[in-house]
This record gives structure tokens, C-alpha cells and sequence, in this order.
């Protein structure tokens, strides 16, 4: 018996083409170090612990504004510690020119570890300060240690309304005149700040800026900084100009001090309103004249 061919009819079935677009939420830039992007957008990934509502409220600006975000230590800003983003300004001094100021603004109470300015050019004509350290009546900025070094130049500097337990400035700094005028205390206070926990850091490195101004943004507590490091920051222009701090320790090397030559008039001032506990003075006088 031959085989039975049997023959199926053939089925053909058409799906659908379905097609969809996924809605776009990106449309900000937001910056990360490092470079993680989402949909075109740059997101900064930071410590909650340091950076805090200061960075909520500069994200949700940025998002709303669509501006990119101005980071430390770009210039030309304010920043609000412990943020790392910064707001722009406007010299009040020169208000029709572009701002190359780096500001920090220290709020009542904070803490922070190391602040440090190295290799960092200053200098900008009709600006009174070159770098500015400005605490207030009811809030100064006490620092556990300060050190200016490394070939930093100014060529005037004034200190007045401050406490300083130690003082010493070593025969390496060089002035074209100073006047060490300070009061004598034994009531000055050591300052220890030791512990870092909870506290922000700030680094601005191979700059150039126009000054440089680290202010307490408001009265109240003290703020609290445990260690302050100018090396290799010289201006061409404009004071080093510090009221209303308060060390246990300022040690000032490899600094020259000096804007005319003349060694008859002081550019280097600590002023009478300045108590120390401890003084070392090898300061050499020399025609220094910084342009």
C-alpha cells in the first residue's frame, strides 16, 4: 500500500509593528568628577555628610535654571561652606568687569579640616586686598595652626583684631619694613582643633585669580578651621589683609613682604590691636619692591 501524501494549508500570522518613544527627563547638566553621564546630563555624587543642603539647594537651582554648575575652585564664585558649588558675583568694586575672585564664605559654627592655596597667583588693579581673612566681632575665624610659606609674596600685609597664642616668623622672611607693634598677653589662648569628623576640606592649586577672600558669612559662633596653608601664593597687587583670627600657632617662612623699596616705611604691620603669648621676630628688613 503507497503512502498517503497529506498537504496542510499554510498559516501566515502578522504581528503588529509596534512602536514607542520613551519620554526625555534629561535636560540639565549637572557636573561629576570623573565623568558619570546620564542622558547628556553630568551628575555630581557627594558626601551628604559635607556637602549637606547647600548642595540640595544649588542641585534643584541648577535643574530649574539649566545652568552648568560652577564647582570649587573655579573662580569668579561664592562658596558657601562646606558646599563645593559655587554661586557667581560681582566685584562691588568693579561691577562692569568679569569677577576672577575666589570667595569663601564661612557660615556661624562651621568646622572645617585643611584650607590650602597653593602656587596661586593674585593681583588685579584697583582691588585694595589681594587676599583677604576676615572674621567679625561675634564670630572670628580661629585656626588651630597657620603657616604662610614657599616664596608667598605680598606687597603690603596688615593684622590687626586678632589673638595669636604662638608667633613666629623666621629669618626668611624678608620685608621692606614691618612694624611689630603686638600686645603681650598671657591670657592668649592654645587653640586645639583635632578632630575632622563631619568637617569639609577645600584645595585650590596652580591658579590664577584675582584675590582671594575667606570671610565669615555671619555673626554668632566661631568657625573653626584646623589648619590654614598659603604656599607659593604672591600677589603683584593689592594687601594681605586679616582681622578678627584667632590661632594657637602662625608660622610665617620663606615670605617677602614689599611695595616700594624703602626699608624707612613699614609694609609688614602688626598692629597693637594683635595679642600674642609667644613672639619669635627674625624678620630682615630689605629693600624689597614686589610689581
Amino acid at each position: 500500500m503507497e503512502p498517503k501524501e497529506i498537504k496542510t494549508p499554510k498559516v501566515k500570522v502578522r504581528m503588529p509593528r509596534l512602536s514607542f518613544r520613551l519620554p526625555r527627563f534629561w535636560h540639565f547638566r549637572i557636573p561629576l568628577p570623573g565623568g558619570v553621564y546620564m542622558g547628556g546630563g553630568k551628575l555630581i555624587i557627594g558626601s551628604l555628610s559635607t556637602v549637606g543642603l547647600g548642595f540640595l539647594a544649588s542641585l534643584f537651582l541648577l535643574i530649574n535654571t539649566g545652568e552648568a554648575a560652577i564647582t570649587w575652585p573655579m573662580s569668579g564664585a561664592a562658596y558657601e561652606a562646606p558646599s563645593m558649588l559655587g554661586m557667581p558675583i560681582v566685584d562691588e568694586e568693579q561691577p562692569g568687569v568679569a569677577s576672577q575672585t575666589l570667595q569663601l564664605n564661612l557660615p556661624s559654627g562651621i568646622r572645617l579640616d585643611t584650607v590650602t592655596f597653593k602656587n596661586v597667583s593674585l593681583g588685579k588693579s584697583n582691588l585694595t586686598n589681594a587676599f583677604e581673612l576676615q572674621g567679625t566681632t561675634t564670630a572670628y575665624i580661629v585656626v588651630d595652626e597657620i603657616e604662610i610659606k614657599g616664596g608667598s609674596e605680598f606687597p603690603t600685609m596688615d593684622w590687626a583684631n586678632s589673638e595669636i597664642y604662638d608667633l613666629i616668623a623666621t629669618s626668611s622672611v624678608v620685608t621692606a619694613g614691618h612694624t611689630m607693634n603686638v600686645t603681650m598677653s598671657t591670657t592668649t589662648a592654645q587653640f586645639t582643633i583635632g578632630s575632622t569628623r563631619g568637617s569639609a576640606q577645600y584645595q585650590a592649586e596652580d591658579m590664577i585669580v584675582d584675590r582671594v577672600i575667606i570671610k565669615a558669612s555671619t555673626g554668632g559662633s566661631d568657625i573653626l578651621i584646623r589648619k590654614l596653608i598659603l604656599d607659593g601664593v604672591k600677589a603683584s597687587v593689592g594687601a594681605f589683609d586679616a582681622d578678627y583670627v584667632k590661632a594657637g600657632k602662625i608660622t610665617f617662612s620663606d615670605l617677602r613682604v614689599g611695595d616700594d623699596g624703602n626699608i624707612n616705611s613699614a609694609d609688614a604691620v602688626w598692629n597693637s590691636s594683635v595679642s600674642v603669648t609667644n613672639l619669635t621676630d627674625g624678620i630682615v628688613d630689605k629693600p624689597v619692591y614686589i610689581r
